[in-house]
């Protein structure tokens, strides 16, 4: 969660004042109100962008029209992210995005006015807008109305973060954690209360104990999956990875990206045990010849690089251990030895590794491949301890082999 201050004044003095004990209290953005930039113009954003080079400035425009040249303005005096009216034509919106994403800078688009706000949130995704606000106006809030009533409904139609504004306090805020919301925005809770820094310090307290859980429920998450994963284990596929590491003249390890990383912490703690161990890509890796082994790490068993790899060992009479989620991809044809190493599901395919692993619904849990990258570094460090029993290396053992320049 983000906590965003809303500075609604007139006086940009004033604002800053209060700004810089909100920061010291921990908030995350910091708007610049509409009254403000109607007053000072585009010189109350770049003041505070200035004065808080740290914090995401947050231009609330309520743009209407022209959301190409108001975007533009804005980001060129420093704005991070910039405020869009929901009811505001769709080319609108579009020319705002694309102005957006060339100076780098996010779009949030506010739905106060919108009738049907659970259906425009739904158009605003579908054309990329980067957040929705769920907004009870000032005047609305006199009349009794409160963001509440349409948090929840927006919260479960999008997949886009949700801002939610209107009246927040100490005693209102659980209630949209509760519901959901990503960026809470907070106005005359803070500006007018008489120690603006305790308020909103009190504010981040409240969200910590969301965080914790966030972080232990994605622990306790990946740990189950590992379990499972350990319990899956093949001992065919194991005992054909031991054998063929034993066997190998030299051993060349490689993955991309986060695989690689997990990769290199492999290939070190081989190092430690005296195996002839390389990592394909440093500059001391020799020629792959025959009777060495290639392990190659892929989730997708898919990726370009790693397969070539594999062709090439294949083609030296080298042999090759993949490591991956499919044991039917390229490269686990392609490979003498696979030891499978369940992703997501077993109903997922090859084709769509990647585009599965960045879907929102999965991202704040383990995203991009972290359950197969995880359970394949718990994987690794088990045959680090059984070869420890197999050749009776100690922990002193591989101490003698650590690095001593660092």
């Amino acid at each position: 969660m983000i906590l965003q201050v809303a500075l609604d004044l007139t006086d940009i003095e004033q604002a800053i004042s209060i700004a810089e004990k909100a920061a010291r209290g921990g908030a995350h953005w910091l708007e610049v109100g509409t009254p403000l930039i109607k007053k000072e113009g585009m010189r109350a954003v770049e003041l505070m962008k200035r004065r808080f080079p740290d914090r995401k400035i947050v231009a609330d425009l309520k743009t209407m029209d022209t959301g190409a040249l108001e975007v533009e303005m804005a980001a060129r005096h420093g704005a991070d992210v910039v405020s869009i009216l929901g009811v505001a034509d769709n080319k609108t919106i579009k020319d705002a995005l694309m102005v957006a994403r060339k100076y780098g800078i996010k779009v949030m688009v506010d739905l106060i006015g919108v009738k049907d706000k659970v259906k425009r949130a739904k158009e605003l995704e579908e054309m990329g807008v980067h957040y929705i606000l769920v907004h009870t106006g000032i005047d609305e809030q006199a009349q009794g109305k409160s963001p509440l009533e349409d948090l929840e409904k927006v919260v479960k139609a999008v997949k886009i973060p949700v801002a939610v504004a209107g009246g927040l306090n100490l005693e209102t805020i659980p209630k949209v954690i509760e519901l959901g919301a990503t960026i809470i925005i907070v106005g005359g809770a803070i500006t007018k209360s008489e120690n603006p820094e305790e308020v909103t310090r009190r504010i981040i307290d409240l969200f910590w104990g969301e965080y914790m859980q966030t972080i232990r429920k994605a622990m306790h998450d990946i740990t189950e999956h590992i379990g499972h994963v350990a319990d899956a284990l093949r001992l065919e596929e194991v005992r054909g990875m031991i054998d063929a590491m034993i066997g190998a003249n030299k051993i060349f390890i490689y993955g991309a990206g986060r695989s690689g990383l997990v990769g290199k912490a492999f290939a070190m703690r081989l190092m430690h045990l005296d195996f002839n161990v390389y990592v394909v890509g440093e500059t001391i890796t020799p020629a792959f010849e025959e009777g060495d082994l290639l392990i190659a790490i892929s989730g997708s068993g898919e990726t370009r690089t790693i397969v070539d790899a594999a062709e090439i060992a294949k083609k030296q009479g080298g042999k090759v251990v993949a490591i991956t989620s499919y044991k039917n991809s390229t490269l686990g044809k392609l490979a003498d030895v696979v030891v499978e190493i369940p992703g997501r599901a077993k109903t997922d395919v090859p084709t769509d590794y990647i585009a599965r692993q960045m879907l929102t619904q999965y991202k704040w849990i383990a995203p991009m491949g972290t359950l197969f990258e995880d359970s394949t570094m718990v994987f690794l460090d088990g045959i680090i301890a059984l070869l420890m029993a197999t050749f009776q290396k100690t922990e002193k053992d591989m101490k003698k082999k650590h690095a001593t320049l660092e």
